[in-house]
């Protein structure tokens, strides 16, 4: 095994565990992912071990070593995604004695790092369903009957290589959670042909196509002419994304991404559909774009897709009259503001599109309740399911005060209007 350091610290620090990183990390993208160049201080202080294998590769985990005071900003961003996965980033435990140290005995060196953090401690049934869970508290007493409802996923990543293994179950598991219609996003042009063609093969599923910011490299003429083509002729095509802008990670060069954006945003204008919109940290250059289209002259929606951004962005944005894509980022502990906003009134229910992103955004809480918990543990691998979608609801019910199945017959309505199923 080899190790990849960015920096020798001569202080006492914290020791970091990263898990579930891509093979094609560097400790590069490390240091700009927590922001560790950004001072003097920092780069004098803080130093990345990056496990590599014989051919130069991430093993898939690093230790990041801070100084004490620095570890707590660091390990907020716990499950944040980096090269599309959802990275564990927890305090070492490599000074424990016997099998924990080095997380030997949790899945750590023995599957190069990439651990199934969430289910160490349990054997899974992976055909047990969320009906399985609900029925068991109802007998109990701890759930009603009228607890139970029904939820439209108005966006899931159904294509993603991550559910390829258990695709058939992770479907099972959401039609057994209530989940009644599906939205299938395409992220580039293969995945939006594999989402067409799930629309022809599972009921109440339909599609959503457009290239991801990720990908706006690859955006061409003939990519545009596929999407219009795919618009025309499938009717199960009821949207137009994620598509947008994102200088988080700039996986694309920025040109290309404004682009295949506004390229993508004249296709829905042209053919009527809902827009799809992801943005990170790019707000006035997205909201410059959108507002070069009249999009109520056409009485076309567009949906901030898994809204991450401040309240006050949030407030613009309703303002032009888009919704706001909720996913179970609203429970995560950084995710207060949006609870706060909801609450407050400032993020109406009626303006909320609701989504599970999966297998991203799991909807995690510090301090789960038993229902919330055992949703959450039906899913395989770490990734998000769309069953999860019944926590999300719970949180949003919570913060307004209201039963469940309103919040959920609501959220519906909202997607029955702009996806006009």
């Amino acid at each position: 095994m080899s190790t990849e350091t960015a920096t020798k610290t001569d202080e006492p620090c914290k020791k970091i565990y990263v898990g579930n990183l891509a093979e094609n990390v560097t400790t590069e993208d490390l240091t700009q992912l927590f922001g560790l160049s950004a001072t003097p201080y920092l780069r004098s202080s803080c130093s990345i071990e990056l496990k590599k294998d014989q051919k130069g590769k991430s093993k898939g985990f690093a230790f990041v070593n801070v100084p004490e005071h620095v570890s707590g900003d660091l390990l907020k961003l716990h499950n944040i995604e980096f090269y599309e996965q959802a990275l564990v980033i927890e305090e070492s435990k490599t000074a424990q004695s016997g099998n924990k140290g080095g997380f030997r005995g949790r899945g750590g060196y023995r599957n190069g790092g990439r651990r199934n953090y969430r289910y160490r401690t349990t054997k899974k049934d992976k055909y047990e369903t969320p009906a399985h869970v609900f029925q068991e508290k109802i007998q109990k007493g701890e759930m009603k009957e009228s607890d139970v409802f029904d939820i439209i996923d108005c966006g899931a990543n159904l294509t993603s290589p991550k559910f390829h293994k258990y695709y058939p179950l992770v479907m099972g598991r959401a039609i057994a959670g209530g989940v009644k219609k599906f939205v299938c996003t395409g992220l580039t042009l293969n995945g939006c042909k594999n989402a067409v063609i799930k629309t022809h093969i599972n009921v109440d599923t339909y599609a959503s196509v457009g290239i991801h910011p990720h990908h706006a490299k690859d955006w061409s003429d003939a990519t545009r002419d596929a999407l219009i083509k795919m618009v025309d002729e499938e009717k199960q095509v009821v949207a137009i994304g994620e598509v947008g802008l994102d200088y988080c990670k700039k996986y694309s060069d920025v040109d290309q991404m404004k682009t295949a954006f506004t390229a993508q945003c004249q296709i829905a204008f042209d053919k009527g559909k809902p827009l799809l919109v992801h943005e990170r940290d790019a707000f006035e250059d997205v909201k410059e774009i959108l507002g070069k289209f009249n999009w109520k002259s056409k009485n076309i929606p567009v949906v901030m897709y898994c809204m991450t951004g401040s309240v006050e962005q949030i407030k613009a944005y309703l303002d032009a009259d888009y919704y706001i894509g909720i996913t179970g980022y609203v429970c995560k502990e950084h995710g207060k503001h949006i609870r706060e906003a909801i609450k407050s009134g400032e993020l109406p229910l009626n303006k909320i599109m609701l989504h599970s992103d999966a297998p991203h955004m799991m909807p995690n809480q510090s301090n789960p309740d038993e229902l919330t918990k055992k949703l959450n543990d039906l899913c395989f691998d770490s990734n998000n399911e769309p069953h999860t979608l019944h926590v999300t609801v719970r949180q949003i019910a919570s913060v307004l005060g209201k039963e469940p199945k309103d919040v959920a017959q609501q959220l519906n309505r909202n997607a029955q209007m702009i996806y006009r199923f």
